[in-house]
């Protein structure tokens, strides 16, 4: 079961307007609608913002709050950052791209590495 990270379902149960109108007003497909409600995709900032004020409800509410406590994680990751710096690792890399064409990308290994990092913290905190 998907997060839940939106409360647009219990929106739009509250008010008068069905999901059908509601989508054909967003111009998406009903099922783009379902996909929100059961939390399986979220609409982008645009789209929350569009819902809350067909429905006339304050963004805020169509938002699942999800409490979170310090564990300095955010410190933890930009010292390893700095510490992967130090290494020599490169933050960005030349990349072809479908046309052959080198541009700039993020180093996956950095990217990779980061993530591992913020993984292992986590299962270390709990």
């Amino acid at each position: 079961m998907p997060k839940k990270i939106n409360n647009i379902k219990k929106a739009i149960k509250d008010s008068p307007l069905q999901v059908v109108a509601l989508a054909l007003y967003l111009d998406v497909d009903d099922t783009t609608i379902s996909k929100w409600n059961s939390n399986a995709a979220q609409p982008s900032l645009k789209r929350l913002d569009e819902v809350g004020e067909i429905l006339e409800v304050d963004n805020v509410g169509l938002i699942q709050s999800i409490p979170r406590h310090s564990t300095g994680l955010a410190q933890a990751l930009q010292n390893e950052y700095k510490r992967l710096l130090k290494t020599g690792m490169s933050v960005k890399i030349q990349s072809p791209d479908d046309k052959g064409e080198l541009k700039e990308i993020n180093n996956p290994e950095f990217v990779k590495a980061l993530q591992k990092f913020v993984a292992d913290y986590k299962n270390e905190k709990l």
